[in-house]
């Protein structure tokens, strides 16, 4: 099955559309890290395997890493649920986790 790479970018609430944050800004995190993307990409059996070393194209600067998933669905659709799972996952531990 195909892959897709997932940077924290894409789901960066501090990002405008042109420095790369692909969701709309209601599902957008703030600061969001490849260990989080890669629990919920777990969570959403999308097998991630994450690349620590690599920096987003448009900004080579910040080596914050990408996470590669199987390709289930429209990227788009997947990039929402997985936010949206990372403020969940936010929320749970701020609550006292679970």
């Amino acid at each position: 099955m195909k892959k897709i790479i997932i940077w924290p970018a894409y789901l960066a609430a501090g990002k405008t559309k042109r420095e790369g944050r692909l969701v709309a800004r209601k599902h957008a995190v703030k600061s969001p890290k490849v260990e989080e993307i890669e629990k919920v990409a777990k969570k959403l059996d999308l097998e991630p395997e994450v690349e620590r070393a690599k920096a987003y194209p448009r900004s080579p600067w910040e080596r914050g890493g990408r996470v590669r998933v199987l390709k289930r669905g429209r990227k788009g659709e997947l990039l929402c649920l997985i936010a949206d799972g990372i403020k969940v996952s936010r929320e749970s531990r701020k609550s006292g986790g679970k």
